[in-house]
């Protein structure tokens, strides 16, 4: 029963997201536009165009910053990265 227990608890530290996190761009602190929430999630995505898929050049296409209400689930969306506050 012990190896069955450790094993769920394995399986539930690897599927915990990252903790959610503020940020600020411009000196400002970014707030959800829909719940005025202030913690968010960062990721990454490509905004490639179809030409580029066409061409198989991908790589030359920009990526965007997008940032992910940890309350609401509202995405912001940002052309340049940016940096939470803590790293700031």
């Amino acid at each position: 029963m012990k190896i069955i227990a450790g094993l769920k608890a394995a399986v539930k530290s690897l599927s915990v997201e990252p903790k959610a996190e503020s940020f600020r761009v411009a000196g400002k602190q970014i707030k959800c536009l829909h719940c005025e929430n202030i913690l968010f999630h960062k990721e990454k995505a490509s905004l490639n165009s179809a030409r580029s898929s066409l061409s198989n050049t991908e790589w030359f296409d920009h990526e965007a910053c997008i940032l992910v209400c940890a309350n609401c689930s509202h995405i912001e969306w940002f052309f340049d990265d940016i940096v939470s506050e803590k790293n700031a």
